[in-house]
């Protein structure tokens, strides 16, 4: 295991733990919009940032696909710096995404994470 393995990682508390934990960062003013996704985000009470994936089944009908989707998201998220600026982050789509586009859907996740670190 390399030994960056553990600051890389994605535990517990990067995670929305409770039923309808997203509804107060859905409800916050900053969002960063991209063409696929938009990232709504708050201040955390915590150290560590928290990232929610929400895809709904009206945008994704496949739940393989749902399942690709949030796992490409939570592996942006895992490996990007945001990770550690202490934000609480809902990730949410804005269009339908077929098979084929989602290499364009990681590379917009990094984007959107690039634009919420540089607008800090």
């Amino acid at each position: 295991m390399p030994r960056n393995a553990r600051a890389q990682g994605y535990s517990r508390r990067h995670r929305f733990a409770s039923p309808g934990a997203f509804g107060p960062v859905l409800r916050g003013s900053r969002k960063i919009r991209g063409r696929l996704a938009t990232l709504h985000v708050v201040s955390s009470r915590e150290g560590s940032s928290r990232l929610g994936v929400a895809v709904t089944r009206r945008l994704v009908p496949l739940s393989v696909d749902r399942n690709c989707l949030k796992r490409i998201a939570r592996e942006a998220f895992r490996r990007h710096d945001a990770k550690r600026m202490g934000l609480d982050c809902v990730l949410m789509l804005r269009e339908r995404i077929a098979r084929e586009q989602q290499a364009a859907f990681a590379a917009e996740v990094g984007e959107l994470l690039d634009r919420l670190q540089a607008g800090r």
